[in-house]
């Protein structure tokens, strides 16, 4: 904690803390509820074996707020203080069948706080994210959660930490025979609670409040550098009473970025990557303080980031066609890096959607470029991804730095350059064909979707590499992938399964086809297989069929292993040749 910080810290019983006749409220920086089975279940055990009240950690609260708004504000503690409303709400609805009287008074004291008139409030006044929930399904004292259908992860994680206690708590009312002992045991329970000791810190400045958030951490779910940014943003871009400008613009940036699967905290280094500095995940909060002045700019700058990386990770081809020109042509590269499950060109090419309406280029040939590397650097030989996200950011940055400083009429002329020079760099590190030929005979069929999509982008690369025109483009969905020697081969065959499990599932033994094709041709033999895979108008089928008559029908390891080596050829000396 900084020194210059003034404070008041006690140690106390939670009642003391909790239960003191306050309000409390989670500030509009503090981070989601985080906790998970592994912590409520930590705080279940610990509650369960501890005879003597054991120590749950300090707590931080702001009570400069409470002349402002009638609420402390939790700066450190909302992990647990909420799981503790959680673990009541649960207490007081197993009660409620063996001791209505009691499961009142567990409303009333720890749930919330009644007034005169019988009005009653909660306690803890949860962040906006989760307010609702808490007001429909915890707060009330007849609710039922049961009922609930989460619809964020944070809503799921309050619905199962419930569903965890509510667990437990009935397993040890079961343990007993009479409704008396029942009641017995809860209020065992509320009052090990109510025992708990907590060091309870109490700070009177917004401005102490937002520097310990910073240098503190809840109980077992640390601060990220998301965390870290959001508090600074919201403590630079104070809200107004009828405008919120920094907290509705991090929720559109957080949706964009969670909705593409992918950290924020990641997406916000990437971001960083491609416009500031080369600089790793744990300087990265402290370089962009030191860098930036003007936070109104730079979460604006922020959220249109995130817009071009939700397209990049979730885009359709449709908004592909509005976004860049040839977007058609942009989209099939971009679709594909998405298939191989790679990330670190995304700086790069965050910088190119950025200032796509800058550059006065077609970006096109760079998004092809950028697609053959990755296939063979990352996807087939997965080499280091650190040496490549350093020349992303580099070109990145000199690609930022050239639409900003350069002359209108010279930028086009200077991102070209800049092209090429990226091109060369990548083509330096560009695996050899002995390593990719190692590496490309590891491809083999899996049972998962991102194992099989990525199989059907290789094969129908290949298709496409035999295609005399390019009329047509293969629609995923509408084809399979076909074992020519099938996985469970019938006795005609002459193998059992577990002699063909080392060969059978290499990309050389593999193909796309029509799926009515595949659903008739299934595990039949070659020859047998043979008028099926004769119908097929792909290239590669064409291709096959013309293999199999030159091996008189014979279709074994040997066969398979022969017509990987020439896939490998074929790909790493045409397809992915940059």
């Amino acid at each position: 904690m900084k020194t210059g910080l003034t404070f008041e810290a006690k140690d106390k019983p939670i009642k003391e803390v909790l239960y003191a006749n306050y309000r409390f409220r989670i500030p509009r920086y503090q981070r989601p509820y985080a906790w998970e089975e592994d912590q409520v279940a930590e705080f279940w055990n610990d509650l369960l074996t501890t005879e003597e009240p054991y120590f749950l950690g300090s707590l931080i609260f702001n009570h400069e707020t409470l002349k402002k708004t009638g609420y402390i504000d939790i700066i450190d503690g909302q992990q647990r203080l909420l799981t503790i409303i959680i673990f009541s709400a649960a207490l007081r609805n197993v009660a409620r069948k063996i001791d209505p009287a009691f499961s009142a008074l567990i409303q009333r004291k720890n749930i919330v706080i009644e007034d005169l008139e019988g009005s009653q409030n909660p306690i803890v006044e949860p962040g906006e994210s989760i307010k609702d929930f808490f007001e429909k399904y915890i707060f009330p004292e007849n609710s039922s959660i049961q009922k609930a259908t989460p619809k964020t992860k944070e809503e799921k994680r309050i619905c199962d930490n419930y569903n965890f206690f509510h667990e437990k708590l009935m397993l040890e009312t079961s343990r007993h025979s009479n409704k008396q002992e029942k009641a017995d045991c809860l209020k065992a329970l509320r009052t090990k609670v109510q025992e708990l000791i907590v060091i309870q810190i109490k700070i009177e400045s917004e401005e102490d409040a937002y520097e310990i958030f910073e240098t503190t951490n809840a109980r077992g779910v640390d601060l990220s550098v998301a965390d870290l940014l959001k508090n600074l943003i919201f403590k630079k871009i104070p809200a107004k009473p009828d405008k919120d400008f920094a907290k509705d613009v991090w929720y559109e940036i957080t949706s964009n970025v969670q909705a593409t699967n992918f950290e924020v905290k990641k997406f916000i280094r990437y971001y960083w990557l491609s416009k500031y500095a080369f600089i790793s995940e744990k300087k990265l909060f402290r370089g962009i303080k030191k860098e930036i002045t003007n936070y109104n700019d730079f979460i604006q700058d922020l959220w249109e980031a995130s817009e071009a990386f939700n397209n990049l990770l979730e885009g359709s081809e449709e908004d592909w066609k509005d976004f860049v020109k040839d977007g058609e042509k942009v989209y099939k590269s971009v679709f594909a890096i998405r298939l191989m499950s790679v990330s670190q060109c995304h700086v790069f090419l965050m910088s190119l959607l950025r200032n796509k309406s800058k550059i006065k280029t077609n970006p096109n040939r760079v998004f092809k470029i950028i697609e053959k590397f990755t296939f063979s650097y990352s996807a087939i030989c997965k080499l280091p991804g650190n040496a490549v996200e350093k020349i992303y950011s580099k070109f990145a940055r000199e690609l930022e730095t050239v639409v900003m400083k350069s002359n209108e009429k010279k930028i086009s002329g200077e991102v070209q350059a800049i092209f090429e020079k990226l091109i060369k760099e990548l083509k330096d590190h560009v695996p050899s064909y002995e390593l990719f030929k190692e590496k490309f005979f590891e491809v083999a069929y899996k049972n998962s979707e991102k194992n099989r999509c990525l199989i059907k982008y290789i094969l129908e690369r290949l298709n496409e590499a035999l295609c005399e025109t390019q009329e047509y483009d293969i629609n995923f969905s509408k084809v399979n992938l076909e074992h020519i020697l099938p996985q469970k081969p019938s006795k005609d065959w002459g193998l059992k399964k577990d002699k063909i499990k080392s060969y059978v599932n290499k990309l050389g033994n593999l193909t796309i086809i029509d799926k009515k094709i595949n659903s008739k041709a299934q595990n039949k033999l070659v020859k047998d297989k043979f008028e099926f895979l004769e119908k097929s108008v792909l290239p590669i089928n064409q291709k096959l069929v013309e293999e199999l008559k030159s091996n008189n029908f014979k279709w074994g390891e040997e066969e398979i292993n022969k017509r990987q080596d020439l896939l490998a050829k074929i790909s790493y000396e045409q397809i992915w040749k940059i």
